[in-house]
């Protein structure tokens, strides 16, 4: 009623949003390095008993808010694998950071230059409300971050959507589109998310 869209336009643009989400993630070369990157990143927990005793022993009792504070100390990933962050995951960050970057950006480009033909002028307003609350971090949009190393920012949104904008500048729709979606490890590196002429010179190649 806030933006005055219809519903069945709505209803268009999240199911034009799933299609697309699901292309790109369901492209093998594409998917499952994004996916062992993943594991990997989990995998690098360090257990240590001696941190977890010391956040839970941080608990303040007397807070104004005593459940809040449990609901925040058992929401960290420290505590459910009994395990705190590694060096070897800091490293891994970059890396992650630019590949979930790219499938946002591309995901986000299907779904505009789709979601335009199917709904029409709405299609715009209704990414953008969509992709302003997407950006906004709740508790469990935390956890995620901190449990997979999975980041969704403002800056992920942007740096994704100049490396998507940068590929198909280059080589059109339609090659931008085969390229992401057949081959090999299709996941940007830190550089080529920066610079696009990279990560197509390279995946040009495979």
């Amino acid at each position: 009623a806030q933006w005055e869209i219809p519903l069945d336009e709505v209803r268009l643009w999240v199911l034009a949003h799933e299609f697309a989400g699901q292309a790109v993630l369901s492209s093998p070369n594409f998917a499952t390095p994004l996916s062992t990157m993943v594991r990997q990143y989990v995998a690098a927990f360090r257990p240590d008993p001696d941190a977890v005793i010391e956040k839970l022993g941080g608990l303040d009792p007397t807070s104004a808010d005593p459940m809040e504070a449990i609901q925040q100390t058992l929401g960290d990933p420290a505590i459910l694998l009994g395990a705190v962050s590694s060096e070897e995951q800091r490293e891994m960050e970059p890396r992650l950071d630019a590949a979930v970057a790219a499938a946002v950006g591309f995901t986000d480009w299907i779904v505009d230059a789709v979601s335009v033909r199917v709904v029409g002028g709405s299609a715009l307003r209704i990414a953008e409300a969509v992709r302003r609350q997407r950006v906004e971090q709740s508790p469990s949009d935390v956890f995620v971050h901190r449990l997979l190393g999975i980041r969704l920012d403002e800056e992920q949104v942007r740096s994704g959507k100049q490396f998507v904008q940068g590929v198909v500048d280059r080589v059109g729709d339609d090659a931008a589109i085969a390229m992401l979606l057949t081959g090999n490890d299709r996941c940007p590196t830190p550089s080529e998310i920066a610079a696009p002429g990279l990560w197509i010179a390279r995946v040009s190649e495979s």
